[in-house]
């Protein structure tokens, strides 16, 4: 009898829920499930309990929760670890995607293991360490305090990487009162300096504003989403979840595009 072949290793998504969300709701409001069928992707999804956060937050603002060896990040990288021992996920193809505080968290998790992340997705989120406690979370998301340079500075510290190659998708609603539109350009001079992105272009796409940055290569590493008439929801999605809205790109699609391209590591 012949031996069955082993299955073919298929890159990895960590999908991020926000506040008050569950990871079944964000499933239905983005339409991930339905995408990674399509494009042969395994998706995990960490839940965040209400004994942890009373509203489901990640406490992406806490210094307990942003090292790798303990605290969120830590348990969210234990649970990628386990799924990489049971299936097969294919090399330098993970990616952590999240929305509100599931962004600030996924911007967390990269900067504490860039190694383990080839891909950052973050949909209404802000940049490492913009907030100190409770208090601090609430300035950043207002869109005070902010310093994407400072951010980069920060994350090259955390990780002990000079050069983090990761590449980045990044979000946000023109109208957005819970997550300040600010967060987004502070962001995106963050990751700009992190993987030495040489120029930007600008054009509108699909109604929205869309930058394009390159590495001094010529490589896309960044790409950045502002979307007009758009709150605190995510783009193009399926209004049956909670902070998902159908107005506007289909986030997920160009997300994964963008992350998961040919060669993007």
């Amino acid at each position: 009898m012949p031996a069955r072949a082993a299955p073919a290793p298929r890159p990895l998504v960590v999908a991020l829920h926000g506040c008050f969300q569950t990871p079944e709701d964000f499933a239905l409001g983005t339409r991930l499930n339905e995408a990674a069928e399509r494009r042969g992707l395994l998706v995990l999804y960490p839940a965040q309990g209400h004994r942890d956060n009373a509203s489901r937050c990640w406490n992406w603002f806490e210094p307990a929760h942003r090292g790798r060896r303990a605290g969120e990040v830590a348990e969210i990288l234990a649970l990628v670890e386990e799924v990489e021992r049971v299936h097969a996920v294919a090399r330098g193809r993970v990616v952590v995607v999240g929305l509100s505080a599931g962004g600030f968290m996924a911007v967390n998790l990269f900067c504490a293991a860039p190694e383990l992340i080839a891909g950052v997705g973050v949909f209404a989120g802000g940049p490492y360490r913009c907030g100190e406690g409770a208090e601090g979370a609430v300035q950043c998301m207002r869109g005070h305090r902010l310093d994407g340079t400072r951010a980069a500075a920060a994350c090259r510290a955390a990780s002990g990487t000079p050069a983090l190659r990761a590449r980045a998708s990044l979000w946000q609603g023109a109208e957005d009162t819970v997550v300040a539109p600010a967060n987004l350009a502070a962001l995106e001079t963050m990751f700009a300096r992190l993987a030495g992105a040489a120029s930007g272009t600008t054009e509108r796409q699909e109604g929205a504003l869309r930058a394009l940055w390159r590495d001094a290569e010529g490589r896309p590493v960044l790409e950045t989403w502002l979307v007009p008439g758009l709150g605190h929801a995510w783009s193009g999605g399926d209004p049956r979840g909670t902070h998902a809205a159908p107005i506007g790109p289909d986030a997920t699609a160009h997300m994964l595009d963008f992350l998961l391209a040919p060669g993007a590591r």
